[in-house]
């Protein structure tokens, strides 16, 4: 057991993400680091050390958005990394101030996570700058104010060579982003289309689900934050602006009707029968990705677009398989239920057409200032919330409950731990054993060991590499050459890999302190002392205040599976109100239920993570992260389409049955919270047929009722796996509650 999770830890450490190497920020990042060391080196500068890490810190500062959010990122980091320098020099003078004031110092920037990802970043690169400044002391306070000036000198260089040298295009970030949008979506119909055509295989319908669902929820936020950032420093030009946020709320109504696409095709699968009304649906998701992929095309280029999309497509093609409205006929080419589900389909298709013209129509206009008409701009959502106050998340994670607070405290304390064992051993460049802490620690215990196996095993790997040039490579200038491409290699494969990245930043490091120092034993020496931090920092993630995954998961699914809840009671107010699938307070309970879906299967990878054996069997939390994506699929499609007045009887078994399932979804997300199988499902079968149009009524009422009925029994199918699964996990060992057939 012990060799097996081993190696699953092994194969993980080594995987590839699948994203292409960010060729251009490295090369910038390597100008930004190794010229500053070039030129005080020429012209015998002292501060040659602090002109790189500065320049090297701001460029890891610039994680890409907006212009206004990288340049307030990367200023920050340069303020806090000269802050840290100073203050790093003057502690290091006595042992004892040096630990106390790691334990402070190192806790405060480790809160400043707080702030999100831009927050983390300049904590992590202003901590590491404190440690190292710490292990070489200054002589006194003037040595520090000029560390904290030179640092300020490359950071201001890495921003000139990043945000001016660089051609500034101001809405070019939120075009890209907008246009990656489009092409995620552009993907999701085209794979369900594919899969239309084929036998039914639930396995396959499910990786889609989980493959990009969640993918294309988190691409819409990154789209979000980065037009609401470059808006904000933009308050004089409004068209563009206002232009591209329809396009990105055009975007998001797409998804949900994919979504609910997929989830009707599927059911339309299941039937078997309907192969034509299939082909006639993959015909049309076939054409439908064509354009939206030249959507993106349009989105993203500036100038007037050569050739708009075809819309030569819809669901004219499915809807000759029906039969004409208010005849009462059935389709021979379309058996019992598969011919309301091809109703559903044919109404879905319809929308997503609709939708892609209204945004080929702006895309089209992004270039002259002109917005479509307001009779098509979608609904702008909710009010904006008010900003919050700086001090406000601060103040927020002051709880013990708080996953930074606890992290801060326990990066704080490892790291102090490190400066006082490195102060014993006398190691020497001892900040390599503390900058191990603080890049290995994460706020989760799996993630940490598995950035520690990527650590420890790139810095050997490095090492290694690093002994084997300088056997071979005598000439200074050309290390500083071999030196200037491993600085730019290591940051464009961060993202490919931590792992891959430690190896080259370590064989770069090592060999530009050993061109300084003349010093070839110091490859062995950063192994060791990655090592030595590699442990404290696996020590201080188990033994100060962890909270396993395996507590924090339940809460997180059950959050999950309580956003859906909200959806239901939000999609219940819309449909009898007749409000439309791109009602605003629908929109945002839709968006909230993707991302607390986003954040459970985070908390499962992470669980899965964990380097302690398993003792709950793994299928039962699976299938309940699972089927709480479906259930909210198939909820998407249920008000994905509607009618326009919906008869007493149905309102009255529509409120029943929301309010039912309601019920059921709060027992489920206490249950799973709580460890105990919930309750028995109610009787939906009798709730179902309550107040039914008669089958013998014709017209177009009655078949919206019969589309109805096939939707809310498809709802609770999900909704039965779901209760199930609870139940297995709840009580393992005992059969599982029955439930009513439906």
């Amino acid at each position: 057991m012990l060799i097996r999770r081993l190696l699953e830890h092994t194969k993980e450490a080594a995987r590839l993400a699948p994203v292409r190497p960010a060729v251009k920020a490295g090369f910038r990042a390597s100008l930004a680091t190794i010229l500053p060391a070039l030129v005080s080196s020429a012209l015998h500068l002292p501060g040659g050390l602090w002109l790189s890490v500065g320049g090297f810190n701001t460029s890891f500062a610039d994680k890409g958005g907006s212009y206004r959010a990288r340049a307030s990122s990367m200023g920050a980091a340069a303020l806090a990394g000269a802050l840290s320098a100073v203050m790093g020099g003057l502690a290091g003078r006595d042992p004892t101030l040096a630990v106390l004031g790691t334990v402070l110092w190192v806790t405060a920037c480790s809160y400043g996570g707080v702030y999100g990802a831009a927050g983390n970043i300049v904590g992590n690169t202003a901590a590491s700058t404190f440690v190292i400044s710490l292990a070489l002391p200054a002589t006194g306070l003037l040595d520090s104010l000029e560390r904290g000036g030179f640092l300020i000198g490359g950071a201001l260089w890495a921003m000139v060579l990043s945000l001016v040298l660089w051609p500034i295009r101001p809405y070019r970030p939120s075009r890209l982003a907008v246009a990656r949008c489009f092409r995620a979506v552009a993907d999701l119909v085209g794979e369900i289309g594919l899969l239309s055509t084929r036998p039914q295989d639930t396995a396959s319908w499910q990786a889609l689900i989980q493959r990009q669902h969640g993918r294309i929820r988190e691409t819409l936020e990154e789209a979000r934050s980065t037009l609401a950032a470059i808006r904000r420093g933009r308050l004089g030009e409004r068209q563009r602006g206002e232009g591209l946020l329809v396009l990105l709320q055009v975007a998001d109504a797409m998804f949900g009707t994919a979504v609910a696409l997929g989830d009707v095709t599927e059911s339309l699968v299941s039937e078997g029968a309907a192969q034509q009304a299939r082909v006639e649906v993959e015909r049309a998701l076939a054409a439908a990705s064509t354009a939206l992929q030249e959507l993106a095309h349009i989105t993203q280029t500036e100038g007037p677009a050569r050739q708009r999309p075809s819309l030569d497509w819809g669901a004219e093609g499915l809807r000759k398989l029906l039969p004409r409205a208010g005849t009462g006929e059935a389709s021979p080419l379309l058996p019992g239920n598969a011919q309301v589900k091809a109703l559903h389909a044919a109404q879905l298709l319809a929308q997503l057409r609709e939708f892609t013209g209204i945004a080929v129509d702006t895309a089209a206009r992004l270039n002259d200032d002109r917005l479509i008409p307001s009779e098509q701009t979608p609904p702008r959502g909710p009010p904006a919330k008010p900003k919050l106050s700086v001090l406000e998340p601060l103040r927020a994670n002051l709880s013990w409950k708080s996953v930074v607070l606890r992290h801060a405290l326990r990066v704080g304390l490892t790291t102090a731990v490190a400066v006082a064992v490195s102060t014993g051993l006398g190691n020497n460049h001892s900040y390599w054993v503390t900058i191990t802490v603080l890049v290995i620690m994460q706020p989760y215990t799996g993630s940490t060991f598995l950035k520690g196996l990527q650590r420890v095993a790139g810095t050997v790997v490095g090492g290694i590499l690093a002994v084997a040039v300088a056997a071979e490579l005598h000439n200074p200038y050309a290390i500083m050459a071999l030196v200037f491409c491993t600085a730019a290699i290591s940051v464009a494969v961060i993202a490919v890999n931590y792992g891959l990245f430690t190896v080259f930043v370590t064989l770069t490091f090592v060999l530009l302190a050993e061109v300084g120092s003349g010093d070839w034993s110091l490859a062995r020496v950063r192994i060791i002392n990655t090592l030595i931090g590699g442990a404290l920092a696996l020590a201080g993630s188990w033994l100060l205040w962890e909270r396993s995954e395996k507590e924090l998961f339940p809460e997180q699914l059950a959050e999950a599976i309580r956003s859906a809840r909200e959806y239901l009671r939000q999609w219940l107010s819309a449909y009898l109100a007749g409000r439309k699938f791109l009602d605003p307070a629908l929109s945002e309970a839709r968006r909230k239920m993707g991302l607390a879906a986003i954040n459970a299967e985070a908390s499962f990878q992470r669980l899965l993570a964990e380097p302690r054996r398993r003792i709950e069997p793994l299928e039962p939390l699976m299938t309940l992260l699972l089927y709480t994506r479906r259930f909210a699929a198939s909820e998407i499609a249920l008000f994905a389409t509607q009618p326009e007045h919906p008869t007493e009887p149905v309102r009255a078994r529509l409120e029943r049955f929301a309010s039912t399932a309601g019920q059921v979804l709060d027992d489920i997300a206490n249950a799973v919270v709580q460890g105990r199988p919930p309750a028995v499902l109610p009787d939906f079968e009798a709730i179902l047929h309550g107040g039914a149009a008669p089958a013998e009524e014709p017209g177009l009422q009655a078949a919206n009722d019969t589309l109805l009925q096939a939707q809310l029994q498809w709802v609770v199918r999900q909704l039965t796996v779901l209760h199930g699964a609870a139940a297995r996990r709840g009580a393992p060992s005992e059969p599982e509650p029955p439930a009513h057939p439906v």
